[in-house]
């Protein structure tokens, strides 16, 4: 039975506790992290095994099982090495727009291009972890069946989001609640299909993957967003 997230990190701390790890061990459970987000982000959690992560990072089983006994372990530990990275970003994108409203008058698209900036930045940034950990992510959550691990990031996201939405409402006061959420909902699943598949866009467009091209998408994109949200919420917001 696959262990609830709480099960999985409690087990994982009280084993951090329990044997502290060397500057090798670090050294080796590095490599396996990275090998994993190598896969995962290739493969997703279902198309990976334990065997190829063992490989891709060149240690022994035993290596892997003794920092991680089952693959929800891995994938967890890998999820969380960047957690805090990037919702912090987003808290900041968060707080500098909600400073900007407080000083004058935001509109729509100053919202979406808050909402893609972390995005926008890790993907024109020549860090391709950071291009792996997003497609990781992509695959992950556009799952049929969301296992814990998801949910459990996807909670950390959730008061930063509830906050863009507040955003959103005020913006269009006279819209039903739950339509500005599909609003909302509209640009996180443009985002999600973004990270999963970035590259294969470029490669239609022909064109090489560079920052300045990731930025001109990104414009291309707040654009569609901005179009489809005003579709779907009208111009009650009167905002540019």
């Amino acid at each position: 039975m696959t262990r609830t997230v709480s099960s999985a990190l409690s087990s994982r701390r009280a084993s951090s506790r329990a044997k502290p790890l060397t500057s090798k061990g670090k050294r080796t459970r590095t490599l396996i992290l990275d090998a994993a987000e190598r896969q995962f982000s290739e493969r997703g959690f279902d198309g990976v095994s334990l065997r190829q992560i063992m490989e891709g990072a060149g240690v022994q089983m035993g290596q892997v099982q003794y920092y991680f006994p089952a693959k929800e372990d891995v994938i967890i530990s890998v999820i969380d090495r960047r957690l805090a990275e990037v919702t912090d970003a987003y808290r900041q994108a968060v707080e500098d727009l909600e400073a900007r409203a407080r000083a004058e008058p935001v509109g729509l698209r100053a919202v979406i291009a808050a909402v893609l900036l972390v995005s926008r930045t890790w993907l024109a940034s020549d860090d391709p972890s950071r291009h792996r950990y997003l497609r990781m992510l992509g695959l992950a959550t556009m799952s049929f069946n969301q296992p814990d691990y998801v949910r459990s990031h996807g909670q950390a996201f959730r008061p930063l989001n509830e906050r863009v939405i507040a955003m959103l409402l005020r913006l269009f006061p006279d819209q039903a609640p739950g339509r500005v959420r599909s609003a909302y909902h509209l640009i996180e699943a443009n985002l999600l299909s973004v990270y999963v598949n970035i590259d294969a866009l470029f490669a239609r467009r022909g064109e090489e993957r560079s920052a300045a091209a990731v930025h001109r998408y990104y414009d291309e994109l707040e654009g569609f967003l901005h179009g489809g949200c005003k579709e779907l919420l009208g111009e009650a917001g009167k905002a540019p």
